[in-house]
């Protein structure tokens, strides 16, 4: 081979290299954020968020659900959850993250009712 090919398959390697290093990085981050994120504004707020994130391409959507009490009490969870995310994960730019604040749907317990079952004889 000539040395331009070899100086071509060179940056061709590291090029990939280069991709899949903040490729790693950038789902490690993800998996980090998922577990951390809630354990952070249990501390903060004092109470443990229902969290849900969605990852497009290089878009992150963050939905954070609190009891009402608590959205009343703390109107700054989004930026709070902003500061935490661009202080300890640089990799995500604030542009591309979106945080929506939902209140908790309180569920009502259901009623189930007993089927009594019949003996039959064989």
């Amino acid at each position: 081979m000539s040395f331009g090919k070899k100086c071509f398959n060179l940056l061709c390697l590291g090029g990939l290299a280069y991709i899949g290093y903040k490729g790693y990085y950038y789902v490690t981050g993800i998996i980090n954020i998922s577990r951390e994120l809630p354990v952070y504004l249990n501390n903060v707020i004092g109470e443990k968020p229902s969290m849900d994130i969605n990852v497009v391409f290089n878009k992150m959507m963050i939905n954070l659900s609190f009891s009402a009490e608590t959205i009343n009490e703390h109107p700054d969870i989004a930026d709070t959850t902003m500061e935490y995310i661009t202080r300890y994960y640089p990799i995500f730019r604030p542009k591309k993250i979106s945080i929506e604040i939902e209140q908790k749907v309180e569920e009502a317990p259901v009623e189930v009712e007993e089927i009594e079952e019949e003996e039959t004889e064989e």
